[in-house]
């Protein structure tokens, strides 16, 4: 949200600063015909501008900034369009405002669909400006248009390459290097959408815990711990809906996040992952479900750890005194 908000604030912003020159060319230039029609024109353009920006820092959506983005565009299309005729058709000074829309467009719009469609829009304006203005020298609007689609495709080349690599940057920051489920931080923002309609009842959480994780490590060595963490990440997927989630918050602790779950389907998703684990594994499964066992991600971790807490405890005692110290928890 926050990061959305920042760049429409920048779009806005570019918008007042583009505004801006224009004003200033139209004072450098005052003697020239239709000052005052371009003046009032681009000074609305200032001002619609410094009311984006206004409006940017209340964008609580991704519509709404979109909304906010697209009405400063079209509106800027129009004023560049009325500034390039009124100043002497495209061969004007005063038509770069369609080269600097187009840039601008390339580099702030990822989604390609709509970047083409806004790139149409922008190139078609100049060109209705070229057919009813004043001739243009021969050749120019075709270098104009060339050069426009050049800089167009670099901007979009560069501008997707930097949304791919920020969108690899917050996956690595959301999982595990090592199994590849999410690690704490992923888990907390998957249970930020898990939660966003309240409980009804679910979701439900399962803390898994493996058993004798220590003496792997200890008898066949780290590489077959980490191989065996793997497995159980894999075999847990295969089981679990696409909605759901499984996350690494320690060396061979797991939660799973069972979205609109109940404490029935919790259960049976609990008995699939025991069935599914061991055949190479021993695992210890505790859960929890909202809203009887709570309503944050915090309140059911802490209950459905309690609760695999029990389970160990019992498979101790169950054990007697054949349980080694390779059989406590971890």
């Amino acid at each position: 949200m926050i990061e959305r908000r920042r760049r429409t604030v920048l779009s806005a912003a570019l918008h007042v600063v583009s505004y801006a020159v224009a004003v200033g060319y139209c004072l450098l230039t005052l003697t020239e015909p239709h000052r005052a029609l371009m003046l009032t024109g681009y000074g609305s353009g200032l001002v619609a501008g410094l009311v984006g920006c206004w409006a940017a820092t209340r964008v609580t959506t991704k519509a709404s900034g979109y909304r906010v983005s697209f009405t400063l565009l079209v509106l800027t299309l129009v004023i560049a369009a009325l500034g390039a005729h009124w100043d002497g058709g495209v061969a004007s000074p005063a038509a770069l405002g369609f080269v600097t829309t187009a840039v601008f467009v390339a580099s702030h719009t990822p989604q390609l669909r709509l970047m083409l469609a806004l790139e149409v829009l922008t190139i078609g304006s100049y060109l209705a400006v070229a057919a009813t203005g004043r001739p243009a020298p021969p050749g120019h609007v075709f270098v104009y248009l060339a050069g426009m689609l050049v800089l167009i495709s670099v901007s979009a080349a560069q501008t997707r390459a930097l949304a791919r690599q920020r969108s690899q940057l917050r996956a690595l920051a959301s999982l595990d290097p090592l199994t590849g489920a999410l690690n704490r931080r992923g888990l907390a923002e998957f249970a930020t959408v898990a939660f966003r309609n309240g409980c009804r009842p679910g979701p439900s959480l399962l803390c898994l815990d493996l058993d004798d994780f220590k003496r792997v490590n200890d008898r066949l060595g780290h590489a077959a711990g980490d191989d065996l963490l793997r497995r159980v990440v894999a075999v847990t997927r295969d089981v679990l809906r696409a909605e759901d989630a499984i996350a690494r918050i320690g060396g061979d602790e797991f939660v799973v996040v069972l979205t609109d779950a109940d404490t029935a389907s919790a259960r049976t998703a609990s008995a699939r992952i025991e069935a599914a684990v061991r055949g190479f594994a021993g695992v210890s499964v505790g859960s929890a479900t909202a809203p009887y066992d709570g309503d944050s991600l915090d309140q059911l971790l802490h209950t459905a750890d309690q609760r695999l807490y029990l389970v160990k405890q019992q498979r101790r005692r169950a054990a007697g005194p054949l349980l080694t110290d390779g059989g406590a928890r971890g």
